[in-house]
């Protein structure tokens, strides 16, 4: 375990359909295949502590089966802690907040949101702006800036509330390379942070090490994962549905899998003294276990010696 790095993971087990198998042996017999092992909470949060993760960032399409499941969000809170996990946060989709006519709406729906992630007892609402670049892109200035009009006042909540908001820019989204920057500097500085994607902003086309190094005041978390395709064309980001390609394409790595600059990005996490959660996304793995154990060894045993 690190020190001052704690590690979530990024749920995207889909639907788990049992809270807990009870007779797990007969379970496994009706299928006769490892799709038992992955098909309870109970075994999954184990799963998180063993491969050396104290937290979980949950994800909003999983909460109409979870509470189905748990009831409330204190009671899964209470579970994982009794496997030794926490929530971290959670994520969220602002859709539509560049529209005028849909502040009042995109708003409150966040605010339920953060008011779902202090349930929880999570810190973090990693949140991405807008929507698809396809469909919806090239946002115009006056749309940018309502996005971030909107996006302020959320955070404004947010922080009222204890939980911090963390901008999370999506390669394929349409606020991208050229408005990306300017974005963050038109939302409210003392209320508005920033999720470190360090795969996506490097499809983008940013530089991971120096995006870190020039905003590193703003970024209160990560999502960590590596990827072999920085600098993606604009005509592959912008097309439709490009991160679901069904040919096989596989945008998203473990750390160290990839190319990009991991050991230069802990140096600096030295040098500004990060403290807090780091999640994990393994994002389009085969294998979602094996891409936990490989990210947490990466993590702790090649980037730990830099910086714990």
């Amino acid at each position: 375990m690190c020190k001052n790095i704690k590690l979530s993971h990024m749920s995207h087990w889909k639907t788990i359909p049992y809270k807990k198998i009870v007779n797990f042996r007969e379970f496994y017999y009706e299928e006769k295949s490892n799709i038992a092992y992955f098909s309870d909470w109970d075994r999954i949060l184990k799963y998180h502590y063993a491969t050396g993760y104290e937290g979980i960032e949950l994800a909003p399409w999983d909460m109409k089966e979870m509470m189905a499941l748990f009831g409330t969000p204190q009671n899964f809170a209470q579970f994982a802690k009794e496997r030794g996990v926490s929530v971290s946060g959670m994520f969220h989709g602002a859709d539509n907040s560049h529209i005028l006519s849909k502040y009042d709406e995109v708003l409150e729906t966040a605010k339920k949101m953060v008011d779902l992630i202090v349930a929880f007892g999570g810190q973090h609402m990693n949140l991405c702006p807008c929507n698809n670049y396809y469909g919806t892109g090239p946002l115009s200035r006056e749309e940018v800036q309502q996005a971030a009009k909107v996006i302020s006042e959320m955070g404004r909540y947010a922080i009222d509330k204890g939980v911090k908001i963390g901008l999370h820019n999506e390669f394929f989204c349409a606020i991208n390379k050229e408005n990306h920057r300017e974005f963050i500097e038109l939302t409210d500085h003392n209320s508005v942070f920033y999720c470190l994607d360090t795969a996506q902003i490097a499809i983008i086309g940013e530089d991971m090490v120096k995006f870190y190094d020039d905003y590193h005041d703003r970024i209160c978390t990560f999502h960590l994962k590596d990827t072999a395709s920085p600098k993606l064309p604009d005509e592959i980001r912008y097309s439709q549905d490009i991160e679901i390609v069904d040919d096989g394409t596989r945008w998203f790595w473990e750390p160290g899998e990839g190319v990009l600059d991991f050991k230069g990005l802990w140096k600096l996490l030295k040098k500004y003294q990060f403290k807090g959660w780091v999640t994990v996304e393994t994002d389009g793995t085969p294998d979602l276990l094996a891409s936990m154990a490989l990210s947490s060894y990466y993590i702790n045993h090649e980037l730990g010696t830099i910086y714990r």
